[in-house]
């Protein structure tokens, strides 16, 4: 089974998610350069983000305040 699965998505909000199906986290890297990690996140979220016409739109819809985050430090 897929541990962990990583995307590049076409956004003007973020680079690339990534997501750990174990741990059910899903880490965003945002063009800013900041990068965070929501917790308990179902694959189908992840999935539809993925496939979603607007990952920012649908960041800002379905994840952003729905989840519990982290900010995380990029070496």
């Amino acid at each position: 089974m897929l541990k962990e699965q990583i995307t590049t998505v076409d956004s003007s909000m973020i680079n690339k998610v990534m997501f750990n199906f174990q741990s059910k986290t899903l880490k965003v890297e945002f063009t800013s350069g900041a990068l965070y990690e929501y917790s308990n996140v179902d694959p189908e979220i992840y999935d539809e983000l993925c496939k979603s016409e607007s990952q920012g739109k649908f960041f800002n819809e379905k994840i952003k305040n729905n989840y519990e985050h982290t900010q995380l430090l990029i070496d």
